[in-house]
């Protein structure tokens, strides 16, 4: 079994983002006394840290949205105000949900050769799943795992042995393939499966785990 994270491995999520955040940027900037490219920073930073709180259990998936359109439009709007207001911006996020261009061509190419295919991503199981459907490629996967049904999200090594167990595969025997290289490529490796580190954007070199940077190029560490 291969699996696979999601945002950034698969889905161009920052293209997503900025794309979205910036077109949310242009409906409201009379609200704020900020600059397109100020509000784009404090947005990503405001999306990270609750995002984190999400997933370490401190704060709902639905709390950590409101929180993050309250840091920028106030904390004196309600909860319905906030939902309403984050709603607006979630659908231009997903209106600009892509893949990669390598990813139909190299999911396509592992399932034609027998190789069964995964995912296990930090995040809302609802809200990965629909990425998955809305991009395309949901058909390739067998099994998806979210942080948010197995209870404790990547780096942690419980998150990769609970999917393996309920995948019914060894972990010794299953990869993962994830954009990050702590999160992903080294915690997975420390739960016992063989991690690959996919470095899109070739920012570092490291020599102690298998990397490629390309999904095209995954073949070739498989054999």
């Amino acid at each position: 079994m291969i699996f696979f994270d999601i945002d950034e491995t698969l889905l161009d999520h920052g293209y997503a983002e900025n794309r979205g955040a910036l077109d949310f940027y242009h409906q409201h900037s009379y609200f704020l006394n900020l600059t397109a490219k100020d509000f784009l920073i404090k947005w990503g930073e405001s999306s990270k840290a609750y995002f984190q709180k999400f997933l370490n259990n401190e704060m709902s998936f639905e709390d950590q949205r409101r929180m993050r359109i309250k840091d920028l439009f106030g904390e004196n709007l309600t909860d319905t105000q906030a939902d309403q207001m984050f709603s607006i911006y979630l659908e231009l996020y997903k209106k600009n949900w892509k893949v990669f261009d390598d990813v139909n061509p190299g999911l396509q190419d592992l399932k034609q050769k027998g190789y069964k295919l995964g995912i296990i991503s930090n995040g809302n199981y609802t809200q990965q799943t629909e990425k998955l459907e809305k991009t395309g490629v949901d058909n390739y996967f067998s099994h998806i795992f979210t942080s948010s049904e197995i209870g404790v999200a990547k780096p942690d090594t419980k998150i990769f042995l609970e999917a393996c167990y309920q995948a019914n595969c060894e972990v010794d025997k299953c990869y993962y393939v994830g954009d990050r290289l702590k999160t992903d490529a080294v915690a997975s490796i420390s739960a016992g499966m063989k991690g690959i580190w996919l470095n899109r954007k070739n920012s570092i070199s490291y020599q102690d785990l298998t990397v490629i940077h390309s999904l095209y190029d995954l073949g070739e560490q498989l054999m």
